[in-house]
């Protein structure tokens, strides 16, 4: 008797613990395209347009974004929401050369350019995407807690019946 209820307790723990175990989800990834246009003829100020979108072509709405200056990369230069298209247009300041960092995220979803502005302007042939690139989730669901006791109880039961037949096989 105590050694069935230690093997039923242990595997109804095995199974519970299953539920709680977090299971890798690769989400849809962000992906963030990028147009440098010129604001005024003759002048350097430079607007950098970002397209934000899912990896399945839809705009990436409402996603906050931040923008921080190469000098002071602890205070946001800028901050902002990607518009219904997920667009979203920054002047980077050409007197502070270095890379800017810009952040895109909406609900876990996100991603991180760097864009590097020289003296002559921004440098749109050396802009890099961070490795935040691949956009990974960590989630369990509900049904995953009640497959795990519907496991757990079935084992119990089949080991209970298992018992009970092996006895009536003894008599």
């Amino acid at each position: 008797m105590r050694q069935s209820f230690l093997r039923n307790t242990l595997l109804m723990l095995a199974a519970v613990s299953m539920a709680a175990i977090p299971t890798q989800a690769l989400a849809h990834e962000v992906q963030i395209d990028y147009i440098l246009n010129d604001q005024v003829a003759n002048q350097s100020d430079e607007t950098l347009e970002l397209r934000t979108t899912f990896s399945t072509g839809e705009p990436l709405k409402g996603a906050k974004v931040i923008v921080f200056a190469p000098d002071q990369s602890f205070r946001p230069y800028t901050t902002g929401i990607t518009d219904n298209q997920g667009r979203f247009s920054f002047n980077p300041d050409d007197s502070v050369v270095g890379d800017w960092e810009v952040t895109v995220e909406r609900a876990g979803h996100g991603d991180i350019l760097e864009i590097p502005v020289t003296a002559d302007g921004i440098d749109v042939n050396a802009v890099s995407r961070s490795v935040m690139g691949q956009d990974i989730h960590y989630g369990s669901s509900p049904l995953i807690a009640v497959g795990s006791i519907a496991v757990a109880a079935a084992c119990i039961g089949f080991g209970r019946y298992g018992k009970k037949a092996g006895k009536r096989s003894n008599q």
